[in-house]
């Protein structure tokens, strides 16, 4: 039980520590009268004695009776306190069947005109899966444009052709590819994060990103991308194998951390209604993740190993003995990658605000696993016609799961002006498959 020293009023959480930092000695006949409980609410210290918290309001005498009350039923009245967060209903409403008309000429039209359509395949799919995600009963928006992710997606192209030139006809310059590659993935990365913040929308005010260059490259390439490649380089990457290993090796090591800097910056320059997004998870809550994913795949894999090595003693027969192997092998893989994308998302989420607005995301790996298992079985079973509802089932299990809290009123945002912004770094972004995504 901590006590409060009548003295100095610090409170000190040892009832063996009978002197405060004062000076002041606590003498036994003010013991209980010193002694102090967190609110439940608020987090505020009261005295034991206390019926109700002096900053919030809740009814402590009733809470301590039955801890098990709703607490939002225990706030005396006109006490004009500040009320504890109050839950905004999230829902994501999308059908599967009104989904699969767009997705079909999507990609019928996609086909047709040779990619073309893809930046209003985009628009439309965009705009379908924001108006049916509700937050307190409004929807979102998506204001993005066809045109300019169409510029944006050629300048990808183009990237990625170059990219895709050095590494098959010119393999010598590869490394220095790769170089620029890295010094650009701020700027990617930056105007990825603007496009879609500038042209998403809620309750007609649009998010906002301001992050500048030096920032993003000091939070990606500066700390591992550009090191990993300078070995490279250095050691003539093209052609030593253990080289590139090591520089594999070196950025798998740094990758929870690089990931944390990333979800930290974009975070941290995310704005809505002037309020800055804060993120507070550390570096090392990230490695453990990643982490215990790896502890997940690493006896299935040994097993994995086992299992194909007995069956071709046997059998003599290396196709036989990879088929056997890739089950088990797969499923190690579902289940290490399901781990990763739940237990980081929750990570991601429940370490956030975004002014009065925090968040507590609650899935669970298992149900991620069981999720990705039966989209690709409906998937390829149906041979790609069951996309639709694998993408409304796993957007609505998101949706589910993730509860936004409020403290005070959506009125405290307000909005600000904000510019347009160039596609082609989101473009980029999609192109190389960059997961931006909060």
């Amino acid at each position: 039980m901590a006590w409060k020293c009548p003295t100095c009023g610090e409170v000190n959480h040892s009832d063996s520590m009978l002197r405060c930092t004062c000076g002041y000695e606590l003498d036994d006949s003010v013991i209980e009268s010193t002694k102090v409980t967190l609110c439940p609410g608020c987090l505020e210290h009261n005295y034991v004695d206390q019926d109700s918290c002096k900053k919030c309001g809740l009814n402590l005498k009733l809470y301590r009776s039955n801890p098990y009350f709703d607490m939002s039923s225990l706030y005396e009245p006109n006490s004009g306190m500040t009320r504890p967060s109050r839950e905004l209903p999230l829902e994501f409403n999308g059908s599967a069947r009104e989904y699969f008309r767009i997705w079909i000429v999507n990609l019928c039209l996609t086909l047709l005109t040779a990619g073309i359509f893809s930046a209003w395949a985009k628009v439309r799919k965009k705009r379908y899966f924001y108006s049916h995600t509700m937050l307190d009963g409004t929807p979102f928006q998506y204001l993005g444009r066809p045109l300019p992710i169409l510029k944006g997606r050629v300048i990808a192209a183009t990237a990625f052709s170059a990219y895709y030139v050095s590494s098959h006809f010119f393999t010598e310059v590869l490394p220095y590819i790769l170089l620029a590659g890295a010094v650009l993935a701020p700027w990617v990365i930056i105007r990825s994060a603007a496009f879609n913040a500038r042209y998403s929308s809620f309750r007609n005010m649009t998010f906002r990103f301001d992050g500048k260059y030096l920032d993003g490259l000091k939070a990606t390439c500066a700390w591992v991308l550009i090191p990993v490649l300078l070995v490279g380089i250095f050691f003539k990457w093209s052609g030593t194998n253990a080289v590139m290993a090591a520089a594999f090796g070196i950025f798998g090591l740094l990758f929870p951390w690089w990931i944390r800097r990333l979800k930290s910056f974009i975070i941290g320059h995310t704005s809505y209604g002037s309020k800055k997004g804060e993120f507070f998870a550390t570096s090392g809550q990230f490695f453990k993740v990643y982490l215990s994913a790896g502890l997940i795949f690493i006896p299935v894999g040994i097993i994995t190993v086992i299992m194909g090595s007995t069956i071709f003693s046997f059998l003599k027969d290396s196709q036989i003995s990879l088929l056997v192997t890739a089950v088990p092998g797969y499923a190690g893989y579902v289940l290490a990658y399901a781990y990763i994308k739940s237990h980081g998302n929750n990570l991601v989420w429940n370490h956030m605000r975004l002014g009065r607005l925090r968040f507590n995301s609650t899935l669970l790996a298992r149900g991620m696993a069981k999720l990705y298992l039966t989209n690709a079985l409906a998937i390829i079973a149906s041979l790609g016609l069951m996309t639709p509802w694998a993408v409304m089932r796993t957007l609505k299990y998101r949706a589910d799961n993730l509860h936004v809290l409020l403290e005070g009123d959506l009125s405290d945002f307000h909005g600000t002006e904000t510019s347009a912004v160039q596609a082609a770094g989101a473009e980029l972004g999609d192109f190389f498959d960059l997961d931006l995504s909060l």
